[in-house]
């Protein structure tokens, strides 16, 4: 995912047979980590890769100004009132892929920045690939456990893989040609809290930061990591302060006025432990914001099964991605609400499980239900 203070950028998806519905915990690193391959070969397994590789031809440009919706079956397009404009095989996009599973990703140039499982191993096995604006594939590497989310650091052009089952997010090279570790951050470092499952590249004044969410049940965080200089990552905040929350997935900053609003998707933080959106705020996205809210949906669309996706437009619309059943074994469904007018209680609360206020969401019409287990229901801006 991508944040510019100028941009809207972002993408996740997760496959509805992980095991996130029991939050299995992720091995430790033993640390070492065999070298990673790129591929060509026609079943993506082995053998190095061809940048000019072009994979399967599609018949026309991926369409912008539109919501990029990966899923257990492919990645469709929607228009931002749920209209369908396109939709994509994972075969399609990177090649013969009849098991893959969508998991996150990130807008890159002309061009999508995609992760997935592939099926081919225990552990949910997966890789990730680039995928130019035609549809063509420009590169796939493979060999990551379990791969959340990609994006590129305009630090050095390198691109940044959340491993969850490695419990980090480990540097490879930016043109795909290899998926050896150039560098990481991970459970080495006291301050991040294991088992990555969602990133967004935020761009502020002259500096690169990674948000990132961390889903155990048992000690859901969200962290902000300088970047900006590749040799020296630093720890910029945890949310919440104290305590847990539930589950988190895909967070998100945004500025709206003066504020910066960080959103995620509480997968496991609403009434009786179904999903809520979460709200917290601050004048300075390198401060911690301050809780403000879970939205709990309206009896109408109540419960939310698995919530696994939120993203805001500048002019407030609001879309949230509901996996479905079980994990996201069933099928998932798309919302439109409008953003909130709230702001902290004033009584304290810090967002942790226990620890909350729920407001109602509000009206929110289903735009689209014609999906398997998506993920996150992401906002591709138009060419400049």
């Amino acid at each position: 995912m991508v944040w510019q203070s100028v941009a809207i950028m972002v993408l996740g998806a997760c496959t509805g047979d992980s095991p996130e519905t029991t939050e299995t915990a992720a091995p430790e690193p033993t640390g070492t980590t065999p070298p990673m391959t790129a591929d060509t070969s026609p079943t993506g397994d082995t053998g190095p890769k061809s940048t000019t590789d072009t994979g399967p031809t599609l018949p026309r440009v991926l369409p912008r100004d539109s919501l990029v919706v990966p899923d257990k079956v492919g990645v469709t397009f929607l228009g931002l009132d749920g209209s369908l404009l396109e939709s994509f095989t994972w075969s399609d996009l990177v090649g013969p892929c009849a098991t893959c599973g969508g998991e996150g990703g990130s807008p890159d140039g002309d061009g999508l920045l995609l992760s997935f499982t592939t099926g081919d191993g225990p552990g949910n096995v997966g890789a990730v690939a680039r995928v130019n604006g035609k549809g063509q594939l420009d590169f796939r590497v493979n060999g990551f456990a379990f791969p959340h989310d990609v994006i590129r650091d305009p630090a050095d052009n390198h691109l940044a893989v959340v491993a969850t089952f490695t419990n980090d997010v480990r540097w490879i090279a930016g043109d795909g040609s290899s998926g050896t570790v150039l560098r990481s951050i991970g459970s080495s470092d006291p301050e991040f809290p294991n088992t990555p499952n969602g990133a967004e590249l935020l761009e502020y004044n002259g500096r690169n930061f990674i948000l990132l969410s961390h889903r155990p049940n048992a000690n859901g965080r969200i962290t902000l990591w300088d970047i900006t200089d590749p040799k020296d990552p630093v720890f910029v905040w945890r949310f919440p302060e104290t305590g847990r929350i539930a589950v988190p997935h895909g967070p998100i900053l945004r500025q709206r006025g003066a504020d910066w609003w960080l959103l995620w998707a509480h997968t496991n933080g609403g009434p009786s432990g179904r999903g809520s959106v979460g709200l917290a705020v601050t004048t300075d996205p390198t401060l911690r914001p301050t809780y403000v809210a879970d939205l709990d949906p309206e009896p109408d669309i109540a419960p939310f099964t698995f919530l696994r996706g939120v993203e805001l437009l500048d002019d407030g619309r609001m879309y949230v991605t509901d996996s479905g059943s079980a994990g996201g074994n069933g099928d998932g469904r798309i919302f439109l609400a409008t953003f909130p007018t709230l702001a902290p209680s004033g009584n304290g609360e810090v967002g942790s499980i226990g620890d909350q206020r729920f407001e109602t969401l509000g009206p929110a019409p289903l735009i689209y239900d014609d999906v398997t287990s998506p993920f996150e229901a992401w906002y591709w801006p138009p060419v400049n």
